[in-house]
C-alpha cells in the first residue's frame, strides 16, 4: 500500500529546498573530487558541469519517475570510478605532452588535458545511458544480477575507499598512498585532512543513529556553521581563510558553467580517452550494479514494486543528456527519496523545485561556490565513502557466509593494495568461480529407471513389457537440465563410470529436452562420454536435443553413426529405438508377444466390425471432434498425437495391432482428445455406434461381452498411467 502524498505546495517547496541543497552539496563535492588533482585550476568549470547535471537530473526524473515518487540525484558510485577514469585520460594526455616537451618540439601544443577529462566525462555518462537504454528495452534489467551478491559487496566496498580516498585528497592535497604516509602525517596536512574524516565520521554516526531524511542536511548546516564560528573564534579574515587553503576558492572565473563538451570535441584528446576503455568500462559497469541497487533500496522506501526495465529507461534518457553536456551519471537516489517520503510531499513537484537550487548557484557564478569549505566537501566524500565500507565490511559480516564476506574483504583489499581496476578482476574472477560452485552444486544430471516409469509411448503386449522388465539394465537413462558448463559436467561422467563393467548398458540415452545450452568444455565432456561408452561397447543415443545443442555436438565430434552415436527428436523415440532392438533380440518372446497382439479379440466378436484400410498419413481420429465409431487396430501402427498450445505436435503414444481405438470418449461422450494419425498403411475394425446398440438390443450376451471387453482395455491403461505416475512423482 502506498503511502497518499501531500498536495500542498507549501510542503513541497520546503522538501525541494532540502534536497535541491543537498544535492547542490554533493555536484560540489564530486566535481572537487574528479577535477581537484591535475585539473585543480579548472575546478569552477568542473562545479558548474555537475552543478548544472544534479539540476538537469533532479527535473528530468522528477518529471518522468517523479510520479512514482522517485527523487535522482548524481550519483557517489559513478563519481568515483569516473574520477579514475578522467584522471587516466588526464595523465594520458600530459604524458604526451611531456614526451613532446623532451624531444624538443617546441611547436607542439598538445591536447588540452581538461577538454580531454570532459570527454572522458562525456564518454561515461552518455554510454552509462545506452546501456540503460539498451537493458531497459530489451528489458534485460535481470541480467547484472548474476553477478554475485558479494561481489557487488566487494565493488562498492571499493567505490567506497575511492570516495574516502578522494575526500582526504581534496582537503589535504596529498594523495592517500603507503608511499605518502609520512606527508598525511605533517602537521601542516593533518591540521587539513582530520576535521574533514572527524566530520565524515560524525555525519555517518548521525545518519545511523537518528535514521531521520533530514540527518544529513541538518549535519551539513550545522557543520557550516561550526565552521564560521570556529573561524570567527580565531578572529582570522576571508583573504586568510583563502590564503590557508579553507575554502574552494579562490577562483579565477566568476561563470561556472560553459558548452565545454563542444570544444572538448576538438580539442580533446580522443586517444587517451579511448585508450582509457577498461576504466571507462569499469565505470558503466559499477553505475549498472548502483543503479539495480538503489532501485531495489527505492522499493524498500516506497513500499511499492517499480518496473526495473521502465525506471533503465529513464535513466538512460536522463544520462544521454546529461552526458551530452559534460554531466555526471545520475539516476535514483534512495536518501533523497526517502526525504521526500517522509516528508509525505509529491515528489515530481519536489523534485522540480530542488533542481532550481543547483541552478540558482550556476546563475550566481563562482563567487558564491568558492565560499563552501573544503572540510565540508570532503568529510561529504569521507561520510560517502565509509557509508560504503561499514555497510559492507561491518553490516554484512552476519548476514554474508564466511566465504562470501571473504570475497568482499578480499576485493576490498585489492583495491586499497593494488588499485581499482584490479579489484574489478579480481573481483570478476570471484563471480566466475562462486557462479559455477553454486551452479554445480546443482543435480542437472537425474538418472531414471528404464522399464516401469520410463519406456516409449508404444502400446505393447504384456508378453513383450515383461521382457522389456527383465532388460530394464541394458539401458541407461540420463536426463539433463538447464545450461550445462565445466561446474556440471563431472557428475554425468560420474554417472556413466559407475555403471562401467562387466554389466554395462547396451544403451546409454542421455536426454537433452530440458538442456537450455552447453558451453565448450560441456560438448568435450560429452565427447568423452561417447568414447566411455563406445569402450563398453554402449551405444549412445541422444534424446531432444535443439538445433542449436546438435550443432555444438556435431562441431565437437558428436555425429551419427551407425551402432554407436544416435539422434532421435524425444525421449518417446529414443527409448523406442531401443526397445525394438532389444526385442529383436528376444526373438521367441517377440514373437509370442506378437501373436498375441494378432488374436486380441474375443471369439464370437468379429463379426459386429467391418474391416477397413487406411494409408498411411490418414488422420482417423481428430482431436475435439465429437465422439464416434470405435476401431481395432489389426495391422499397422498408429501415432496418438497432441498440440502444444506453444504449436509443437507432440507424441503421446504409439498404437500397434490388437489396441482398441476411441473406447474412451465411446463411454464419456466427450470430445476427441487427440489425433490418432495412421503411420503406416494400417487395417483396423471399425465398429459404429448405431451397430453396438443394435447389438444390445438383439444379442445383450454378445453386448455384455463386447463392453467387458472395453472395460478391461480402459483398465489395464489406466492402471498402468496410474503406476508410471507413481514412479514418476517418487
Amino acid at each position: 500500500m502506498t503511502q497518499q502524498r501531500s498536495q500542498g505546495w507549501p510542503t513541497a517547496i520546503v522538501a525541494g529546498l532540502i534536497i535541491g541543497a543537498v544535492e547542490t552539496v554533493l555536484a560540489v563535492a564530486f566535481a572537487a573530487f574528479v577535477y581537484g588533482g591535475l585539473l585543480w585550476r579548472n575546478l569552477p568549470d568542473g562545479v558548474g558541469l555537475y552543478l548544472a547535471a544534479a539540476a538537469l537530473t533532479l527535473a528530468m526524473l522528477a518529471w518522468r519517475a517523479g510520479r512514482r515518487g522517485v527523487v535522482g540525484s548524481v550519483q557517489d558510485a559513478a563519481a568515483a570510478v569516473l574520477a579514475l577514469a578522467a584522471t587516466t585520460a588526464a595523465a594520458r594526455a600530459k604524458q604526451l605532452q611531456q614526451v613532446a616537451d623532451a624531444a624538443g618540439l617546441t611547436n607542439y601544443k598538445g591536447p588540452d588535458v581538461f577538454l580531454t577529462v570532459i570527454a572522458a566525462t562525456l564518454v561515461v555518462t552518455v554510454l552509462c545511458g545506452v546501456v540503460f537504454l539498451i537493458l531497459g528495452r530489451r528489458r534485460w534489467g535481470n541480467l547484472i544480477r548474476f553477478v554475485p551478491y558479494p561481489v557487488v559487496g566487494g565493488f562498492l566496498a571499493g567505490t567506497g575507499w575511492l570516495l574516502l580516498t578522494g575526500g582526504i585528497y581534496v582537503t589535504a592535497k596529498v594523495p592517500v598512498d603507503l608511499s605518502r604516509i609520512g606527508d598525511l602525517a605533517a602537521s601542516y596536512t593533518l591540521e587539513r585532512w582530520l576535521p574533514a574524516f572527524a566530520f565524515g565520521v560524525v555525519l555517518l554516526l548521525v545518519v545511523r543513529i537518528v535514521r531521520r531524511p533530514l540527518a544529513i542536511p541538518v549535519t551539513i548546516g550545522i557543520g557550516l556553521v561550526a565552521f564560521v564560528t570556529v573561524v570567527l573564534a580565531t578572529g582570522a579574515s576571508l583573504d586568510e581563510v583563502r590564503r590557508g587553503g579553507w575554502l574552494l576558492g579562490p577562483f579565477e572565473t566568476t561563470r561556472l558553467w560553459q558548452p565545454w563538451t563542444l570544444r572538448a570535441v576538438a580539442g580533446a584528446d580522443w586517444v587517451s580517452v579511448l585508450g582509457s576503455w577498461p576504466v571507462i568500462a569499469t565505470a558503466v559497469f559499477v553505475a549498472a550494479l548502483a543503479l539495480l541497487f538503489n532501485v531495489g533500496g527505492t522499493e524498500i522506501v516506497l513500499d511499492r514494486d517499480l518496473d526495473t526495465n521502465e525506471e533503465l529507461r529513464d535513466a538512460g534518457v536522463l544520462n544521454v543528456v546529461s552526458g551530452a553536456l559534460g554531466g555526471i551519471p545520475g539516476y535514483h537516489a534512495v536518501s533523497l527519496t526517502a526525504l521526500s517520503a517522509r516528508m509525505n510531499v509529491d515528489a515530481r513537484r519536489a523534485g522540480l523545485i530542488a533542481a532550481l537550487v543547483p541552478l540558482t548557484a550556476v546563475v550566481a557564478g563562482a563567487s558564491v561556490v568558492e565560499l563552501i569549505p573544503r572540510t565540508i566537501v570532503g568529510g561529504v566524500l569521507v561520510f560517502l565513502g565509509l557509508a560504503f565500507i561499514v555497510e559492507w565490511v561491518w553490516d554484512r559480516r552476519t548476514t554474508l557466509s564466511r566465504m562470501e564476506y571473504l570475497v568482499v574483504l578480499v576485493v576490498l583489499a585489492v583495491v586499497i593494495a593494488r588499485g581499482y581496476l584490479q579489484g574489478i578482476v579480481i573481483g570478476l574472477v570471484f563471480a566466475l568461480v562462486l557462479l559455477a560452485f553454486s551452479y554445480g552444486r546443482v543435480d542437472l544430471v537425474r538418472e531414471v529407471a528404464f522399464g516401469d516409469p520410463y519406456r516409449s509411448n508404444v502400446d505393447r503386449s504384456p508378453i513383450q513389457r515383461d521382457a522389456l522388465r527383465r532388460l530394464r539394465d541394458r539401458v541407461q537413462i540420463l536426463r539433463v537440465s538447464g545450461f550445462v558448463f565445466f561446474g556440471s559436467t563431472a557428475r554425468l561422467l560420474a554417472r556413466i563410470r559407475a555403471r562401467h563393467g562387466p554389466s554395462s548398458p547396451q544403451f546409454l540415452v542421455i536426454d537433452l529436452q530440458r538442456a537450455t545450452g552447453l558451453d565448450a568444455s560441456a560438448v568435450a565432456a560429452f565427447v568423452k562420454a561417447a568414447r566411455l561408452a563406445g569402450a563398453q561397447g554402449s551405444e549412445i543415443v541422444i534424446t531432444g536435443a535443439s538445433e542449436q545443442v546438435r550443432a555444438q555436438l556435431e562441431r565437437g565430434g558428436m555425429t551419427e553413426r551407425a551402432g554407436s552415436i544416435g539422434f532421435e527428436p524425444d525421449l518417446d523415440r529414443g527409448l523406442e529405438r531401443c526397445e525394438d532392438v532389444l526385442l529383436a533380440q528376444e526373438q521367441p518372446a517377440a514373437s509370442e508377444g506378437v501373436a498375441a497382439e494378432r488374436d486380441p479379440m474375443p471369439a464370437g466378436l468379429a463379426g459386429f466390425m467391418d474391416r477397413v484400410e487406411v494409408a498411411e498419413g490418414t488422420v482417423l481420429l481428430r482431436q475435439d471432434d465429437p465422439p464416434g465409431d470405435l476401431y481395432v487396430l489389426v495391422d499397422g501402427r498408429l501415432s496418438v498425437e497432441t498440440v502444444t498450445p506453444e504449436g509443437r505436435r507432440v507424441r503421446l503414444r504409439i498404437l500397434r495391432p490388437g489396441v482398441v481405438v476411441g473406447e474412451l470418449t465411446f463411454y464419456t461422450d466427450a470430445p476427441r482428445t487427440a489425433d490418432v494419425v495412421a503411420e503406416t498403411p494400417c487395417v483396423v475394425l471399425t465398429c459404429a455406434r448405431d451397430r453396438i446398440e443394435r447389438v444390445q438390443a438383439e444379442d445383450p450376451a454378445a453386448a455384455i461381452l463386447l463392453h467387458r471387453w472395453f472395460a478391461t482395455t480402459i483398465a489395464q491403461r489406466l492402471g498402468e498411467t496410474m503406476h508410471t505416475l507413481d514412479a514418476l512423482l517418487d
